[in-house]
């Protein structure tokens, strides 16, 4: 079991309670602060509160802001919670969450304005306590096409979001496992696209960009 988590601009617009607040996909002086397009979340119905067994997985609305490799910061950094709302940054609502919202409010994926592929705006998470070796581990989007392969290795290039369709963007180049979970998106319903073999040579590669451990105290996922 996994959640996916689908990305955009959050810009503060009223604060409702510790964890819950309403936000704006787009930049509110354009619409000239229309409060009828604020999306209301609970900033504490994330996956953290899930390991914990204060919600259910069901439950969940939006990812945790959390440290990934090489110290870069992932999912919402609106949050996590009051005092520390930060007045814009960026928010990953839970797929089906955003699916269910009003159509007048329900953000696209990618974002308007935003030149991506819809991967490249996406991200997952499976569920730790699963019989999955990718259980606990989060995986984000990206455009990446295969350059060589050998058995289940890859040399691809990897763009940076939103960058595929440029023509002087250098793409960081690597090789890939694409059957090693603990690398990339790997397995039954897995959402990497591209493969060796008879696979596609370009599109989704979805890599590893951290873990949520199936242990937890009080304590939450924090942005460093």
């Amino acid at each position: 079991m996994r959640s996916v988590f689908v990305g955009m601009a959050g810009f503060l617009g009223r604060i409702d309670g510790e964890t819950r607040c309403a936000f704006w996909v787009q930049e509110p002086v354009d619409h000239g602060f229309d409060p009828a397009l604020l999306i209301e979340v609970d900033l504490g119905r994330c996956p953290s509160a899930a390991v914990a067994k204060e919600i259910s997985w069901a439950d969940v609305q939006v990812d945790d802001c959390f440290t990934g490799p090489n110290g870069v910061v992932g999912g919402t950094t609106l949050g996590p919670r009051w005092p520390e709302l930060m007045l814009a940054g960026a928010v990953y609502l839970e797929r089906s969450f955003a699916a269910s919202l009003p159509e007048r409010i329900r953000p696209s994926c990618p974002p308007p304005g935003v030149n991506a592929h819809d991967y490249e705006c996406t991200s997952v998470l499976y569920w730790p306590d699963t019989v999955d070796p990718r259980a606990g581990n989060r995986y984000t989007g990206h455009h990446a096409e295969i350059l060589d392969e050998r058995g289940s290795l890859a040399k691809v290039d990897v763009y940076p979001p939103g960058r595929a369709r440029h023509e002087y963007v250098t793409p960081v180049r690597m090789w890939i496992d694409l059957a090693s979970a603990e690398q990339c998106d790997a397995g039954p319903g897995s959402l990497t696209a591209i493969g060796v073999g008879d696979g596609p040579k370009s599109g989704a590669l979805f890599l590893v960009s951290g873990q949520l451990s199936a242990i937890s105290d009080d304590s939450r996922e924090e942005c460093e």
